[in-house]
């Protein structure tokens, strides 16, 4: 965990790291949303126009490309975990 001290508050605020499970299911829920989650806004957004183009071009690719984004943000948080 990251610890934070702010001179105004003489108690530690700490970060929690990302949650690979929450970076997956918010990413099936919307494309992108678990790298935003993971602190990667630009994956994020990268990851949702390419489902949208690709579920707007034909179902099949866009579905791989959805795929492909939980996966990514689920391992996105997994590797930011394993800097604490």
């Amino acid at each position: 965990m990251h610890e934070h001290y702010d001179d105004d508050y003489p108690l530690v605020r700490r970060e929690r790291a990302p949650s690979p499970g929450l970076a997956a299911v918010l990413s099936v829920l919307i494309p992108g949303l678990g790298h935003v989650y993971s602190g990667r806004l630009g994956a994020g957004l990268g990851w949702f126009l390419a489902t949208v183009i690709g579920y707007h071009v034909i179902l099949a690719p866009g579905f791989l490309i959805h795929v492909a984004s939980v996966w990514f943000a689920y391992q996105a948080a997994r590797r930011f975990r394993s800097y604490d």
